[in-house]
């Protein structure tokens, strides 16, 4: 089916003809993606779009998406920017922001750039920030520039729609459906209607369940309910998503000063919830903001540095082993026995520092002393340690016929499990405390800590025991 994208009465009845989701699933989004891309270097694109537009919006952007840059350059001119604009609008925001990654700021501005100003900026708001800042600054549209760069990026600003249903707090439930009717397509978003007062400061909320049970003369007030929680422009995202994790909420509303402004819907609030746990876990590995299919500059970027701090803290752990030369030269076997102590320290310490910075991102600690917590995570790399010193002893005894062996390798084992345990917690706690971000730095600092301590322990017994083992 033709359509002309000047049009807009027919790009509506193109959507509204490919709109007919079906679930599909991984196995057969892979089996139609890899159909897709033999059609499109076959030269047969149009047969290649027929297999996926009665897909769902989700389905049709990853396949898209999946495909090699010319295939999927050559698939976005086939769908037109309006049926593009559609599909990002239409999909979860989270994998819109997916989709519109791996289409690239260039696409996207080639895109947008075409359809009109309000679905521009509809398809922008469907995906997490950074990307679309930067689309919207290269489109040359000022409606679309004006409204998206308002507010700073990862804030309650940048998230809010400012088309909301609200009713006077005098009103009655019949003037609540009407401002739900004017909202058109937007409706089906909302869970609440909110009731302000003559100044439009927020005076509560109607669920729409009760605002379906109720009458048309039921006064708003009977049925309205206090708002648990409410944001400025200039609170943070990530503030925002732990407000809906806490208190389990659908929509939060936005102010400036006591004046209703906006609200943040939920597939938003969903949207900045996926983003600080993807960020927090990429934080925790030092690749912040890197993605799968993202350049290999960008790659570089991020890796190499925190690489480079590594190299650095291995040839600490380097030299602390330098230091017992004599000892390795002695009982050679030691040298065999070096990344048994320190990788399990190492493996223990990421366990005790993962935990800590997700508890730390969910804001679990409240209440918690850090006193309680490290001597728990002690405790606990103790009991660890007694069983791994116990099980690592009977190997070394029962491989190297060498019973101090055994015991030098038990009791360093069990040391840096301690060790690993109390460092674990305490390098995140002792972060969050002087003010930086627990998750930046903390696996490079406990991986040290563990590697260094684990050899000190273990060659340090070694030389106290040289008479037990040579």
């Amino acid at each position: 089916m033709e359509i002309d994208p000047r049009n807009p009465e027919n790009v509506r009845a193109f959507e509204g003809d490919i709109q007919q989701p079906q679930a599909i699933s991984l196995d057969e989004a892979a089996e139609i993606a890899s159909e897709v891309q033999e059609l499109v270097k076959a030269g047969r694109e149009r047969s290649a779009w027929e297999l996926i537009r009665r897909l769902h919006p989700a389905d049709m952007g990853s396949i898209v998406a999946s495909l090699p840059r010319a295939s999927r350059e050559t698939m976005v001119r086939v769908m037109s920017p309006e049926t593009v604009a559609w599909m990002l609008r239409q999909m979860n925001p989270v994998e819109a922001g997916r989709v519109g990654t791996r289409l690239g700021a260039q696409m996207l501005t080639f895109v947008l750039g075409q359809v009109h100003p309000n679905q521009a900026l509809a398809t922008l708001r469907r995906i997490p920030m950074p990307r679309p800042q930067k689309v919207a600054e290269s489109l040359g549209q000022p409606q679309v520039v004006e409204e998206f760069l308002a507010h700073e990026p990862d804030t309650a600003g940048s998230l809010m729609v400012t088309q909301l249903p609200m009713v006077a707090i005098g009103g009655l439930a019949e003037g609540a459906r009407e401002s739900m009717r004017a909202l058109e397509e937007m409706r089906q978003k909302f869970t609440h209607i909110y009731v302000v007062g003559d100044d439009g400061d927020p005076g509560g909320q109607i669920s729409m369940v009760d605002l379906a049970l109720a009458d048309d003369a039921t006064p708003v007030r009977s049925i309205a309910s206090s708002i648990v929680a409410t944001v400025t422009v200039d609170t943070p995202a990530e503030e925002c998503a732990r407000l809906q994790r806490h208190y389990n909420l659908t929509q939060i509303p936005v102010v400036d000063g006591h004046r209703l402004i906006g609200v943040i819907l939920s597939e938003s609030l969903l949207s900045a919830t996926v983003e600080q746990n993807t960020r927090q876990m990429q934080q925790v590995a030092n690749v912040a903001g890197e993605t799968v299919d993202g350049p290999l500059s960008s790659s570089v970027r991020t890796r190499l540095p925190w690489l480079t701090v590594n190299l650095g803290t291995t040839f600490l752990a380097a030299a602390t082993v330098a230091l017992f030369e004599s000892t390795l030269t002695q009982v050679v076997v030691l040298a065999a026995f070096l990344p048994v102590v320190a990788g399990q320290g190492g493996i223990g310490g990421t366990q005790t520092l993962t935990l800590i910075v997700r508890a730390i991102a969910l804001g679990e600690l409240v209440g918690v002393g850090a006193r309680r917590l490290l001597a728990r995570e002690a405790v606990l790399g103790i009991l660890h340690g007694v069983w791994l010193g116990v099980l690592v002893a009977v190997i070394a005894i029962l491989w190297k016929q060498n019973l101090g062996l055994g015991l030098v390798l038990g009791v360093a084992m069990l040391g840096n499990m301690m060790i690993a345990g109390s460092v674990g917690a305490g390098v995140p706690l002792f972060l969050r405390r002087i003010g930086v971000d627990p998750a930046v730095s903390s696996a490079v600092v406990v991986t040290t800590f563990t590697d260094v301590f684990g050899f000190l322990l273990f060659l340090g017994i070694a030389s106290a025991s040289i008479t037990l083992i040579a």
